[in-house]
C-alpha cells in the first residue's frame, strides 16, 4: 500500500540507503538530546537557589512613578511591581503618603505597622 505522506522508492538498494541515512540521523539526534540534557543539568546545578521575594512594591503610572501599593509575595492582586526588601517596604509605608498597604494581603500586619 502506498503511503501518500512519504512515497518510498520500490528498489531495495534505494530503500537500504534511506534506512542507513535514517539510522545515522537518529544517532545524531540522540547525541544532541544527550548534549542538551547534560547542559540543562549543569545549568540547573549552577543556578543558585534563591528564595522568592517576600515583598513587592507596585508603582503608579505616569511620569513620577511613585510607589503606589505594597504587597506580600502571596498576594494575587498585582502582577506588576518590583521585588523589595522588608526595610524598603517599611520605609515606603512610613514615608510616602500616597502609598498604601494592599487591603487583601495586608503587609502592614506582617510588618507590625498597624496603628493601635
Amino acid at each position: 500500500m502506498q503511503d501518500p505522506l512519504l512515497p518510498l522508492p520500490p528498489a531495495l538498494d534505494q530503500l537500504l540507503v534511506i534506512r542507513r541515512w535514517l539510522e545515522l540521523t537518529l544517532v545524531r539526534v540522540d547525541e544532541r538530546i544527550s548534549a542538551v540534557r547534560a547542559f540543562e543539568e549543569e545549568r540547573a546545578r549552577r543556578r543558585p537557589l534563591r528564595e522568592p521575594p517576600r515583598w513587592w512594591i507596585e508603582y503608579g503610572i505616569g511620569v513620577s512613578r511613585r510607589p503606589d501599593r505594597v504587597h506580600t509575595s502571596a498576594c494575587r492582586m498585582t502582577t506588576r511591581g518590583k521585588p523589595s526588601t522588608r526595610e524598603s517596604v517599611t520605609e515606603v509605608l512610613r514615608t510616602v503618603p500616597s502609598a498604601i498597604a494592599c487591603p487583601l494581603c495586608r503587609p502592614d500586619t506582617e510588618l507590625g505597622l498597624l496603628d493601635t
